[in-house]
């Protein structure tokens, strides 16, 4: 299932309000826009639209207006919440113009049942969600596509450690437990996991990946911090050390532990080892990557995107990527871009959708893509004076 577009709005009437208006997307995307235009904050609505829908977050802001429509098989879904001081105001279902939800204050609404084949009444607490409390694969089984699609996203701060700063403890027990997806810190974890169910298949993916955009790695693993002293109470460690990555890199002797790899290296591989895992396990997800390319020189941020977009064509991964980056910017196709706009308390997305006249306008002035945001093209196209 593939987000179509996404429209938002919160704290309307009051001074702290901030709309969204409709983002309409495709397969592969690329968010630009100027600094404090509202890109983080645009992947960080759709991120927490997908952790509501499967039950991942509670309602922990005040308030909240989504209309979320959404394409499977061409079919089309609607999904719209709306909450205020934590309590839901309305909350609906429409797949392709049938409601099947449809839920208003105090939590009373209908919902049509489909083994008895009609609308039935139904309440649920004001504070939570009915696709979620609602969910009945025999009942209600619309929910499902929606539940799957936020159990899919994945989110990544590429400007972060992504992982960093996060070392591996695992006892016995717990190296059984399923991992979190969501958690994008636990890079130790996922490679563990994916080495132990795919073995060399899975770290030959990565270091292909990895020679591809520039960085030569003949070996790739986990193992303890030789060099890494750490101090505390034994039964933190449970008898065993804690547990790091570690590459052997092709001009070197010895190997390169996770505490002194660097930082553009290292975020190029935890976004590559996630990857492969998620694509092993078969999970068609939403991919969110903000401020992609950072701490990247620009042949490797280069490579990667194209090594991304590459990924996201053979898939049925959505692709949604967030830059201010001119090596970025001039190395996706404007086809994939939106470009962000605020004005005051609003965004105004323009894409191919919505301004395609402009889009293919600009193929003939001969500049780069960086030019059509720093010269604001996107607004008026040759109308500009």
């Amino acid at each position: 299932m593939i987000l179509k577009s996404i429209r938002y709005n919160q704290f309307a009437d009051t001074p702290e309000a901030w709309f969204l208006q409709q983002f309409t997307l495709g397969q592969i995307n690329l968010l630009v826009g100027k600094n404090a235009t509202g890109k983080s904050r645009t992947l960080n609505i759709i991120g927490n639209l997908g952790n509501l829908v499967s039950g991942d977050q509670k309602l922990i802001f005040a308030s909240g207006d989504y209309k979320a429509i959404f394409d499977k098989n061409e079919s089309t879904i609607e999904y719209v919440l709306s909450y205020e001081n934590t309590k839901i105001r309305k909350e609906e279902l429409i797949v392709d113009g049938k409601p099947l939800l449809k839920r208003r204050d105090e939590g009373e609404g209908e919902i049509f049942a489909v083994e008895l084949r009609q609308t039935m009444k139904f309440q649920t607490p004001d504070n939570e969600l009915a696709c979620v409390a609602r969910r009945d694969s025999i009942q209600h089984p619309f929910f499902e596509d929606l539940y799957q699609w936020g159990k899919s996203i994945r989110h990544y701060y590429f400007g972060t450690q992504l992982g960093k700063d996060f070392l591996s403890i695992i006892p016995k027990e717990e190296d059984k437990k399923a991992l979190n997806l969501k958690e994008t810190n636990l890079v130790v974890g996922f490679f563990r996991k994916g080495y132990e169910k795919y073995g060399e298949s899975f770290t030959n993916s990565i270091l292909r990946e990895m020679d591809l955009i520039g960085y030569r790695l003949e070996e790739i693993g986990v193992s303890p911090m030789p060099h890494l002293r750490i101090e505390g109470p034994p039964s933190i460690f449970a008898g065993a050390p804690p547990q790091g990555i570690y590459v052997k890199e092709s001009d070197l002797k010895g190997r390169t532990y996770q505490t002194d790899i660097s930082q553009g290296m290292f975020r190029a591989l935890s976004l590559l080892i996630q990857l492969n895992f998620s694509q092993l396990e078969s999970v068609p997800s939403c991919i969110l990557i903000d401020d992609i390319g950072e701490g990247l020189d620009f042949e490797r941020s280069t490579a990667l995107i194209k090594l991304l977009i590459e990924k996201a064509q053979k898939s049925s991964v959505q692709l949604i990527m967030a830059t201010n980056d001119r090596f970025v910017m001039n190395n996706v196709p404007l086809e994939y871009w939106s470009v962000i706009q605020r004005v005051g308390q609003t965004c105004k997305i323009f894409n191919y959708e919505n301004s395609k006249k402009i889009f293919d306008d600009f193929t003939f002035t001969g500049l780069n893509n960086f030019d059509f945001l720093s010269t604001e093209f996107y607004q008026k196209g040759f109308d500009q004076e």
